[in-house]
């Protein structure tokens, strides 16, 4: 399952006015940490495992590029668009203003950190996506990936050996599964038919 453009618009409007229910948690810190996150996941299209392991020289914002240690420790590099590049920019700024504040973030290598870790784990970044949930939607971080892979799909032009280099998977089959058209898909290819 992936988003529609409109469904991860609407997340990043309810991310903005989600209320935080945990003691102590700056809502205006949480909101602009968790931005970057979703960002990551759905315009570089990581894994969550690779994501809680981003460090911080992994980012080459000048080459506008990720270095990303996947599955089976192979690497891959991932060009950033602007867009996410905007993101991690600001993400990067507040974290250094952070840093003074928090001695665990300033001794972390690491691109995220949580309320009391140098380190966002996996299982804390998919409770917080989890936490953006509708009642009919549950959230995971794997549907940003897959979301990835099928906006890329469409980017591309259904170019299956960009997207699979991109997003890291040994097999073009694991990638040929973007390939499914959804209903919508469908939709706007018989709207595209000739008109007389």
């Amino acid at each position: 399952m992936w988003l529609t453009e409109e469904e991860f618009e609407d997340l990043l409007h309810r991310m903005r006015k989600k209320p935080v229910r945990s003691r102590g948690v700056d809502p205006e810190e949480k909101y602009r940490r968790d931005r970057p996150v979703v960002y990551l996941l759905t315009y570089a299209g990581l894994r969550v495992e690779e994501l809680s392991n981003l460090k911080l020289t992994d980012l080459d914002l000048e080459m506008k590029r990720i270095r990303i240690v996947g599955k089976g420790m192979k690497v891959r590099t991932v060009p950033i668009s602007n867009i996410l590049l905007a993101e991690l920019e600001d993400w990067l700024k507040f974290r250094a203003e952070m840093t003074k504040k928090k001695p665990h973030v300033a001794e972390s290598p690491y691109v995220f950190y949580s309320q009391r870790s140098p380190k966002f784990s996996v299982r804390g970044i998919q409770r917080m996506i989890e936490s953006y949930s509708l009642p009919n939607k549950k959230l995971t971080p794997h549907m940003f990936r897959h979301t990835f892979c099928k906006w890329m799909l469409k980017a591309t032009n259904n170019d299956i050996e960009k997207v699979r280099r991109l997003a890291g998977h040994s097999n073009i089959a694991t990638t040929s599964r973007y390939l499914k058209d959804s209903y919508s898909d469908l939709a706007d290819a018989v709207e595209a038919l000739p008109k007389f």
